[in-house]
């Protein structure tokens, strides 16, 4: 493995035992809390896929999809709101 710049470590891009070519088979799901936020205008990611495989992925994943927001205005389009779900999800609500 090449040395990363600054001589730290790359790591892998994939997880141990990742074959090429098997896509999500090469997955494992997580039974964890996740919250997954979603922009609704984004334009590099299909919002409903992305939900879609969530669900399938991350059971007990909390979708929330911020309409007004695209892939790069998701942190600063609407702070007060992304605060809001943020902290609702690490206080268990």
């Amino acid at each position: 493995m090449a040395p990363a710049p600054g001589g730290g470590r790359r790591l892998p891009l994939r997880p141990a035992g990742h074959r090429p070519g098997s896509g999500s088979r090469g997955l494992v799901r997580l039974d964890v809390p996740a919250l997954l936020l979603l922009a609704g205008r984004s334009r590099a990611h299909d919002t409903r896929k992305v939900a879609a495989r969530a669900a399938e992925w991350l059971p007990r994943a909390r979708v929330t999809v911020l309409p007004d927001a695209t892939h790069h205005t998701l942190p600063h389009r609407d702070p007060a709101e992304l605060n809001s779900r943020l902290t609702d999800f690490l206080n268990g609500r």
